[in-house]
């Protein structure tokens, strides 16, 4: 009895860590992916910024070739000034000037503007630059550790698969089949300890009949609830290794 309920807890704790194992080879590279996706989206972002601040410059530019070809129509216009003989034609060109004037000085304070926000947005971009290089340097990390660690991961588990075949001998072989449908259906949790009376799977009371089945260990005993295979906890076996003396 102690033999069966010490193997099939054995058996427990080899499926409990496959799965930890196979947990942690499935999520390594989720975390990677995540990390990927996350570093790429912050590439486009840094790279759009990139491009608006490129284009800001480009808007900066003609706003400047725009206040020389004012300055350079209103030297024209004085020019003619000293040309004309009709009041009106020097009143209209005084008065071009003038709307020349006014848009050299909005220009200007459209300039002035902009260098701010450039000024502001180059800075903002810098350290977004450095921020992106530090995610892909710690993204560059976590991917070779991730994968340096997978290796010994699969090793360990290819290890804890053969030693989980070789522990199911003590599954009876007229059970192996239920055993293993068992194990589909639940995983690492196909087997539960029954601990104060219950199935530790579902809380559900055994039957006083189930109990001795376990205590006799004449066959595999399954949990009429949620369908488990119980052994008796540790304690379980001692107290009952106590009775028995």
């Amino acid at each position: 009895m102690n033999t069966t309920a010490d193997s099939l807890r054995d058996l427990h704790l080899l499926h409990q860590r496959a799965k930890a194992l196979r947990d942690r080879l499935s999520s390594g590279p989720k975390t990677v992916a995540a990390r990927q996706a996350a570093l790429t989206n912050r590439q486009a972002a840094l790279e759009a910024s990139r491009k608006a601040l490129q284009e800001a410059k480009v808007q900066l530019k003609k706003r400047e070739h725009s206040i020389q070809s004012h300055q350079a129509k209103i030297d024209d216009l004085r020019a003619k000034l000293n040309q004309v003989k009709k009041n009106e034609e020097y009143r209209a060109i005084q008065n071009q000037i003038a709307l020349d004037k006014g848009q050299i000085e909005k220009l200007e304070g459209e300039v002035l503007e902009e260098m701010v926000q450039i000024d502001e947005r180059t800075a903002a971009q810098a350290a977004d630059e450095a921020e992106v290089k530090k995610f892909a340097d710690e993204f560059a990390r976590l991917k070779e550790q991730v994968e340096s660690q997978a290796v010994p991961q699969r090793v360990q588990l290819q290890e804890l698969e053969a030693a989980i075949v070789e522990a199911e001998d003590v599954i009876p072989e007229d059970l192996r089949e239920r055993y293993r449908r068992t194990v589909k259906q639940h995983g690492a949790d196909a087997m539960a300890p029954v601990e104060h009376g219950a199935c530790s799977g579902c809380f559900v009371t055994v039957t006083a009949q189930m109990l001795n089945d376990l205590i006799n260990a004449a066959t595999l005993t399954f949990c009429r609830t949620c369908g488990r295979i119980l052994y008796l906890a540790e304690e379980d076996v001692l107290t009952t290794r106590r009775t028995a003396q």
